[in-house]
């Protein structure tokens, strides 16, 4: 199993990736995974998802905003006493922003606080991860970041940008944390068929009288694999980088989109 015996902390549980990461990380074999979210009913929800599962996990929910750097202390310190190590971190708390929206009229202060989730809430939550991971010999982290930062798509520039501070930040992170045994990495998502993407097909639609299919094809068309990827395979895809088959790898950037960007 890619993740058997590991201690797995994931933030931004969530409908998407969030909970994807948890659960998949679980039939991984994960001997525990740490969820983290602002949202308790969300943290619940993993939890029953895991527990579906049948599988010997065990779950610890600590409700957490990671733009507080004494929440992500509490929630590490949590994990730490009761699991002895934390062998993964997957950074997936983000928020979006305003969407659609044009640079030029763009709110700044909108921005700010995107940056203050997506960039400075991440790199807190890693800061407070770190004396443990160096205390055990060692760790993974893998940031969750987009095919936005890659790749333009309109309206989406402050959360874009944000995430593309954070892809610079993670060399810098690799470089600095490499003779800690700390491999810190990238993978860049695209289109995820799952809830989000599904309710923006659906609301696309609606607003322009179109059927679904309509919104799906020409999003489909700038794929290679001709499917959206699915939300489980490119949680999988994150969970490779903090499992063992990704020893040799720091400071890269995975691509998670079915072939839509090829960088």
């Amino acid at each position: 199993m890619l993740l058997k015996d590991k201690v797995v902390l994931i933030s931004g549980i969530g409908p998407g990736l969030g909970v994807k990461l948890a659960v998949e990380a679980a039939r991984e074999g994960a001997r525990a995974v740490v969820l983290a979210a602002r949202t308790q009913s969300k943290l619940d929800d993993a939890e029953k998802r895991i527990a579906a599962l049948g599988v010997d996990c065990e779950v610890l929910k600590v409700a957490t905003d990671i733009t507080d750097r004494a929440q992500c202390r509490k929630l590490v310190q949590q994990a730490s006493e009761r699991f002895g190590r934390i062998d993964g971190l997957l950074n997936s708390a983000f928020i979006h922003g305003n969407f659609p929206e044009p640079i030029e009229s763009a709110d700044l202060e909108v921005w700010r606080s995107v940056f203050d989730t997506n960039l400075f809430g991440t790199m807190t939550l890693t800061q407070e991860i770190l004396p443990q991971m160096n205390k055990q010999g060692g760790g993974a982290i893998a940031m969750i970041n987009t095919a936005a930062a890659r790749r333009p798509f309109p309206g989406e520039a402050g959360y874009a940008a944000s995430k593309g501070a954070l892809a610079v930040a993670v060399k810098y992170l690799a470089k600095e944390l490499g003779p800690h045994g700390v491999r810190v990495n990238s993978v860049f998502m695209g289109w995820m068929w799952g809830e989000p993407v599904q309710g923006y097909v659906r609301h696309a639609a609606a607003e322009h009288g179109i059927p679904e299919e309509q919104v799906i094809a020409p999003i489909v068309a700038n794929i290679a694999l001709g499917r959206i990827p699915t939300d489980d395979d490119c949680a999988k895809a994150a969970l490779f980088l903090v499992s063992d088959y990704a020893n040799a790898v720091s400071g890269a950037s995975l691509d998670a989109n079915g072939g839509e960007y090829m960088g």
